[in-house]
């Protein structure tokens, strides 16, 4: 799942909630990531109104299909205000971090029963749409299936039962089932 379908799924809500976490500092740093301009009108002086700005180019940035500024929101996100989800869940895997930081390819040397126990283990810890931001962020990155296959990742991001559904058996269909590092799934 790209970073602006995961956006598309989480709705507004919740990505206004994810924007209003960011300082002004770093909704700058996403918008000059995703290739947008900072620029505000003069009549916008304070930092209320510079963010009321930015936060509606999002929305034509989003609806312009811009992955480039989706992934840049979810990065800055969590590498700045939910690195514990990153911690947790790489310790969780036993993989080596600088503060959620890794340069480990963690959905290639674990088998999809690990990954899915770690997805499980964060579900009972933080807001699942928390999580399920996260591990379809990770999938992405790491060009992974085994959290989009995941239909309780696809629900915690906005997805019904039965959407969730079809799009992990779509997934399986398209990419065949997830894979770890000894190439089974997670029937063996």
């Amino acid at each position: 799942m790209t970073p602006i379908e995961i956006c598309q799924q989480l709705g507004r809500d919740h990505i206004d909630a994810y924007y209003n976490e960011l300082s002004g500092k770093e909704v700058r740093a996403v918008l000059k990531a995703g290739g947008s301009s900072t620029s505000v009108p003069k009549t916008a002086y304070t930092k209320a109104s510079r963010l009321k700005v930015w936060r509606k180019r999002f929305d034509s940035e989003f609806e312009g299909g811009n992955g480039q500024l989706a992934l840049a929101l979810l990065i800055e996100w969590l590498m700045k205000h939910h690195r514990e989800l990153l911690v947790e869940f790489l310790d969780f895997l036993g993989v080596e971090h600088r503060q959620g930081e890794t340069d480990e390819d963690f959905c290639e040397t674990n088998t999809p029963q690990k990954l899915r126990e770690g997805a499980t283990m964060l579900l009972g810890k933080y807001p699942a749409h928390h999580v399920g931001t996260y591990l379809l962020l990770v999938g992405h990155l790491q060009e992974s299936r085994v959290f989009e296959q995941t239909p309780e990742l696809l629900v915690a991001v906005g997805m019904s039962d039965s959407d969730a559904k079809a799009y992990a058996e779509a997934s399986v269909a398209e990419h065949g089932e997830a894979t770890g590092s000894d190439g089974a799934s997670d029937d063996a």
